[in-house]
């Protein structure tokens, strides 16, 4: 039965879904069915536009970890480096975390902007006077890494220069934009107008917001309130609920969790069961959208996995880089992998009881193999 509401006198009836039926929901929404059932492999734009913000990490354990988000969505090994070209019509930004964006999204995050704005950035604070400079030497030169505007000091997480944190206030603002990435994976800063983006303030603020609360409803595609505001982490004052009632979203409740949890009605219609074929196990970056949201995975998938990549060795519990593994609606277990001196080495492996643990080894190692190495799925 589809339809959360039933009309008449009485209160309305608001329909309970199952756990199943959600998990169903929210993987196809994020573009994680099978890849056999796909024709064609899908495009860096296509990938990108359906989960609508993919994190950027620096760890590159198996490959840098939103390369692992679109590989996990059908992206070819032969484009998914696409993602660092122009081409891929895609932009950086504070998304959850920092992100990749779809240029669509440009205009409409005249919200985060405005936010930035009137409330600043943590952390070092830009000089007026090199803002000024950055931006009229990439009006006059064109577009410039930070290797082009000035020396860096420290090392890492640690490096840092006047320039660049004028840079990252003027990225976070738009008043600069990043559309590419270099050989060499450093950003390349140029003007909107350089990158051929509107204005960033074309949409109000408050139009803006109302459509990226949309844009995460309906890449989410099932979701509670909190689930939404976790997406792109929307400012707490957002009353997300008032506004997937007003844009039309059925209000549902799924078995065994006391909230409202708001419907994209086209995922109705789309949502079809799986089978638990070992070959078709799905490995996911640990900052992947389906699960980076905690509290949504372990009630939707009864699973907590925490990165243990900033732990020292000691400590760890399972290993460096978990990655959990989607088979069919469900995760079935983990696997802690790392390329060294060129090869794949699997620290760590688990999965469920009820699963072909060795033919789901097997298939992950394969499908590891393939991304490290290159091939073409």
């Amino acid at each position: 039965m589809n339809g959360s509401v039933r009309r008449g006198s009485a209160a309305p009836v608001i329909e309970v879904f199952s756990l199943a039926h959600a998990r169903q929901i929210a993987v196809q929404a994020q573009g994680l069915e099978r890849h056999s059932a796909r024709r064609q492999p899908m495009s860096v734009a296509s990938a990108v536009e359906r989960v609508g913000c993919v994190q950027l990490d620096a760890l590159q354990a198996v490959r840098r970890s939103h390369e692992l988000v679109l590989l996990s969505r059908g992206v070819s090994t032969r484009d998914v480096n696409l993602a660092h070209d122009t081409s891929a019509g895609l932009f950086e930004t504070w998304g959850h975390a920092h992100s990749l964006l779809p240029q669509r999204l440009w205009p409409v995050w005249s919200w985060r902007r405005h936010q930035i704005k009137k409330h600043g950035l943590t952390g070092s604070q830009p000089d007026l006077q090199v803002i000024k400079q950055v931006l009229n030497r990439i009006e006059e030169s064109g577009p410039s890494t930070l290797n082009d505007l000035g020396r860096s000091s420290g090392v890492g997480w640690e490096r840092s220069s006047p320039a660049k944190t004028a840079c990252e206030w003027l990225l976070s603002i738009g008043e600069l934009a990043v559309v590419n990435r270099d050989a060499g994976w450093r950003r390349v800063y140029r003007t909107p107008a350089q990158a051929g983006l509107p204005h960033p303030d074309q949409v109000d603020p408050a139009e803006g917001l109302r459509q990226a609360v949309l844009a995460a409803l309906q890449v989410l595609g099932i979701s509670t309130a909190k689930h939404v505001r976790d997406y792109f982490r929307f400012p707490r004052d957002v009353n997300i609920a008032a506004l997937a009632r007003s844009c039309g979203y059925d209000v549902v409740r799924v078995h065994g969790s006391d909230e409202e949890w708001f419907v994209d009605r086209n995922s109705l219609e789309s949502t079809t069961g799986y089978t638990l074929d070992p070959s078709d196990v799905i490995p996911l970056s640990p900052f992947d959208s389906l699960i980076w949201t905690r509290s949504r995975q372990q009630f939707l998938f009864g699973k907590t996995y925490l990165l243990e990549a900033y732990k020292p060795a000691s400590r760890r519990e399972f290993g460096y880089f978990s990655m959990p593994l989607l088979l069919g609606d469900r995760i079935i277990g983990r696997v802690a992998a790392r390329r060294y001196e060129g090869k794949l080495i699997v620290e760590n492996f688990e999965c469920d009881s009820d699963i072909e643990g060795d033919a789901v080894r097997a298939s992950v190692e394969q499908q590891l193999n393939r991304w490290t190495a290159g091939d073409t799925p």
